[in-house]
């Protein structure tokens, strides 16, 4: 490792393991070795921090777990440590920032925070959209110079209040079928007065037969979402006078969702990682899709799939990459038999249709 990183890393005030999904330490700064006994090329013993660093590379999830440390001096009681796991640099390791759970938790701050959003802030701005929808249309009219700002001021909040409503979530308790064409369809029937008023056209593509398309299994409500998300930020950015061109495509086990070529999350997907120390504060609209970005992240996330980035002879495509077939859960085994048990249920009935001899 190089020296100039190994003295960043080593002058950490909290812990630091880099490991790989496997739980094989890369890497143990000084602080880490004393609160854990691990070193490079040890690994993890606590099955919690184990299955979380899993959850890291594979779903690309953050998880804040306990695990007991090691004593400072022979008879001392095990410490609890607080772990807080998230995604590596690279798609198979993660990082573990580590710390006592006596110290003084700076993140309780932020905790508390998210609990005060989830609670008291959903309602007043429920009431509020509410109330917007009840103003007589020439009222509203009249007003629209003061009402725009307010609905963009409603939006974020409720992307806020969504994505705290989801932290630290380790999975949605859903095993719905989600359907992913007619999904999108019924998003552009809610999105087309925006792209008519901006002179937006939006071709769909399906790139096999409708009914070949496999199903997803998860949160309905939350997948709408994501699309939803998507396709309006797609729209927002989209020259007036420009036809967007969304993909579906079934590439084995897994659904891709391809917004070619459009500026779908373009500021927020790039440099994830960089735009955390950013010294320079976001413009509004940056922030906006930030907070949309991270709400479509996450969700996504805990249906086991991605966003990312395609390049393709120079045009940026904006993918959401998705499994298919058998439900994805990583934490809850009871969620997983149900879901496990409704795939089975509709495998079985797909098959006994495509068995079932047409009648003339």
């Amino acid at each position: 490792m190089h020296a100039s990183l190994t003295e960043i890393l080593e002058n950490q005030k909290s812990g630091l393991l880099w490991v790989s999904q496997d739980g094989m330490v890369r890497y143990a700064n000084g602080e880490a070795c004393s609160r854990t006994g691990l070193a490079a090329g040890g690994k993890l013993y606590d099955p919690d921090l184990t299955r979380a660093v899993a959850s890291a590379v594979i779903a690309r999830a953050s998880a804040v777990v306990n695990a007991p440390g090691r004593p400072s001096h022979a008879g001392e009681p095990v410490p609890e440590l607080r772990c807080r796991v998230v995604p590596g640099l690279s798609k198979d390791d993660a990082f573990v920032f580590i710390r006592d759970t006596s110290e003084q938790d700076t993140g309780s701050a932020f905790e508390n925070l998210m609990q005060v959003i989830r609670t008291d802030l959903r309602e007043p701005l429920r009431d509020a959209q509410q109330a917007l929808g009840l103003l007589d249309r020439d009222l509203a009219a009249q007003a629209e110079p003061l009402l725009e700002p307010l609905r963009e001021v409603l939006q974020v909040l409720d992307r806020i209040t969504d994505l705290a409503s989801l932290w630290n979530s380790g999975s949605l308790l859903a095993d719905e079928r989600i359907e992913l064409w007619p999904l999108l369809q019924s998003v552009w029937s809610e999105l087309q007065p925006l792209a008519m008023d901006r002179h937006v056209k939006v071709r769909f593509i399906a790139q096999d037969e409708l009914s070949n398309l496999a199903t997803l299994y998860g949160s309905e409500r939350w997948m709408r979402r994501v699309m939803l998300e998507c396709l309006e930020a797609a729209v927002r950015e989209a020259t007036p006078g420009s036809q967007l061109q969304i993909e579906h495509r079934q590439l084995g086990p897994r659904a891709l969702i391809v917004f070619r070529n459009s500026g779908v999350f373009a500021r927020a997907s790039a440099g994830v990682e960089l735009d955390t120390r950013a010294t320079k504060t976001p413009s509004p609209k940056a922030a906006r899709e930030r907070i949309g970005f991270e709400l479509c992240r996450h969700i996504v996330a805990l249906h086991g799939g991605q966003l990312r980035d395609e390049v393709e002879d120079g045009d940026r495509h904006f993918l959401i990459d998705l499994p298919t077939g058998a439900p994805h859960r990583a934490t809850d085994p009871q969620i997983d038999i149900a879901q496990a048990q409704r795939y089975a249920s509709d495998l079985a009935a797909l098959m006994a249709r495509s068995r079932r001899t047409p009648t003339h």
